[in-house]
């Protein structure tokens, strides 16, 4: 592992509370669209996109789950789930927990010195997702979204 690659991967293990057996799926997590086509031996020429898809499905599964087991209405759900999952608190979620320091923007990106409010919602669903394929567990996933 090169320096910066362990300083990512650290860092976020850090801010989560959760070690990788796989570190490339983090290197995958906090890669922006466009900014990184492969990563030791995988290939991820969409960057994080895939990962954050199935991490916005795994958020979903976990809000339904803890909905299901209480008496609240569907209503109440969909705003949980709106509130949540949304790109403002996930953007947020990334910021005030410093996984914004972890990001690989892509060239345009990367020039501007911030993050992009949906850039970094994504790469917080693709640090679930990439919970959720290296733990094969919901229930470590909930943990790291609670620590989150």
């Amino acid at each position: 592992m090169s320096v910066q690659f362990d300083r990512i991967v650290r860092g976020v293990e850090g801010v989560m509370s959760y070690h990788f057996d796989d570190p490339y799926f983090v290197l995958e997590a906090v890669s922006a669209a466009g900014s990184l086509t492969f990563g030791g031996p995988r290939r991820f020429p969409d960057g994080n996109k895939r990962l954050a898809i199935l991490g916005d499905t795994v958020l979903q599964l976990v809000l339904a789950g803890d909905w299901y087991d209480s008496a609240a209405s569907r209503a109440v759900f969909d705003r949980i789930r709106q509130q949540v999952a949304s790109n403002q608190n996930l953007n947020q979620i990334g910021n005030t927990t410093g996984l914004n320091a972890f990001v690989i923007l892509a060239g345009a990106q990367a020039g501007q010195g911030t993050i992009p409010p949906a850039t970094m919602a994504a790469t917080v669903e693709a640090i679930i997702g990439a919970v959720y394929l290296d733990s094969k567990s919901i229930n470590t996933v909930m943990a790291v979204m609670v620590t989150l």
